[in-house]
């Protein structure tokens, strides 16, 4: 039976329509938390559906790592040199979360102190040892981990109270700040990364981590350490025409790596804005013009000046997009990683995570970015308890004493260590309670008045 011109149209327009439909709710952002939810003020400031189902999944990942030792179920291990930055970041947006779930608060601590411990495994620092670029990962350069490990060391005693960790917190960062004195007035300032690899962005994690301890404890690296790494970033990291961060500098030779790359910029503006919130200002919208591609109600981010998109550099442009409250630019970012990224829930569990390889790795990454309120709200909340605390006694630490030496799956032929006094098993690295308040669980958090 031969069809009219007539309902030949009709059957076209009905098609070319639902072709439309299915491309727009595969293709649009249809369907995604209003952005703006996102910068709500504190008060007002609710977790939204998509934020629910991450956490989920995340508190639902840590609880797994944690009852399963150094298993990691489910994360590749050839990806194992991103694992620290995995556990890092999604700790950052933890802080905030407790500011805006405060029924919350009790698992969210947990959760923080779960990120620590796994932070903590040989899985997760043992690259640098097993690459020959030292004896042990956090007594001297290896910023890139110590750095992030001190910070996270630093938000759980600022968030909680709680003392458990203050005694390693301390002991790291007088191990980060010996070194940048040793540094000091010599060829560079701060601390490397690898040996002859210095990064501006590594160096802001272990500057902010010692400014928040100048919070907790009085002292005063600000003035000294900190200010000593900025001069160095500020003569020779940045490049003059567009005031931008250089890529790496290399202390062997005194050689400054000049490529301007859209990850390192993104992540120095947003973890130095607490400390020199000028830089982060002139910068912001600089780095916008230089590495940010918009189309339509999406925006990726380019890895390097005049290069193409990077996912990498896409995560932290949502980074520093919401450290400076750009809701526009998050927006569009974020409609590109959940939608492009398919963020799809579990109706089993009601976890949301990302239908990729590594799904798994990013899941908390870009979380926190959600959640992340603001450095300066995070450090300059009142949590509830007094600031500062006395500074712990550290003489007779050394770094075992924070970090567990052995993968038994990697050295089955190593026998158990003898148990610890003060740690309920041999391997329990989780802070040092027993020896800074006999054990009491209470006992380990801050005073009810500031010690001198």
């Amino acid at each position: 039976m031969k069809m009219s011109p007539r309902r030949f149209l009709q059957a076209a327009a009905l098609l070319i329509a639902c072709g439309l439909v299915y491309a727009g709710g595969r293709f649009l952002p249809f369907g995604l938390t209003d952005a703006e939810r996102y910068f709500d003020p504190a008060a007002d400031r609710k977790l939204q559906e998509d934020e629910i189902g991450q956490l989920t999944e995340v508190l639902n990942g840590y609880r797994t790592l944690s009852a399963s030792g150094d298993l990691f179920e489910g994360w590749n291990r050839e990806r194992r040199l991103f694992w620290k930055y995995t556990i890092a970041f999604s700790s950052y947006g933890i802080p905030s979360a407790m500011r805006f779930a405060p029924e919350q608060r009790p698992q969210l601590e947990h959760l923080l102190s779960m990120m620590i411990q796994k932070m903590k495994s040989r899985l997760v620092w043992g690259d640098f040892t097993e690459m020959g670029f030292g004896e042990d990962p956090i007594s001297f350069q290896n910023i890139m981990y110590k750095g992030h490990l001190n910070l996270m060391y630093g938000l759980y005693q600022l968030t909680t109270g709680d003392l458990r960790y203050a005694r390693e917190y301390t002991w790291l960062t007088n191990q980060i700040a010996d070194e940048m004195r040793l540094h000091h007035g010599g060829v560079y300032e701060g601390t490397t990364c690898e040996p002859d690899h210095w990064f501006v962005e590594c160096n802001a994690i272990g500057m902010l981590s010692l400014h928040i301890y100048d919070q907790l404890f009085g002292t005063t690296y600000r003035e000294n350490e900190i200010a000593w790494t900025l001069d160095f970033i500020e003569k020779r990291m940045i490049d003059p025409e567009t005031g931008l961060f250089y890529r790496q500098y290399h202390p062997s030779h005194d050689v400054v790596d000049t490529r301007l790359l859209g990850y390192n910029n993104a992540w120095i503006i947003t973890f130095l804005r607490p400390i020199v919130p000028e830089w982060s200002e002139r910068l912001y919208p600089i780095w916008k013009e230089v590495f940010v591609t918009e189309f339509g109600p999406y925006a990726t981010v380019d890895g390097e000046k005049g290069g193409t998109s990077d996912p990498v550099a896409h995560v932290f442009g949502m980074w520093v997009a919401k450290e400076m409250g750009d809701v526009e630019l998050y927006r569009k970012l974020r409609n590109t990683t959940d939608k492009l990224g398919r963020l799809t829930k579990d109706p089993a569990t009601g976890g949301m995570t990302y239908q990729s390889e590594d799904g798994i790795l990013i899941n908390g990454v870009v979380l926190a970015t959600k959640l992340h309120g603001g450095w300066d709200a995070v450090i300059d909340h009142d949590w509830g308890h007094p600031l500062p605390v006395a500074v712990p006694d550290v003489s007779d630490m050394q770094w075992n004493d924070l970090l567990p030496a052995e993968v038994y799956d990697l050295d089955p032929e190593r026998p158990l260590p003898e148990p610890v006094e003060g740690r309920d098993c041999p391997n329990c690295l989780w802070g040092d309670p027993a020896r800074m308040n006999g054990g009491d669980a209470a006992a380990r958090r801050a005073p009810t008045s500031p010690s001198s």
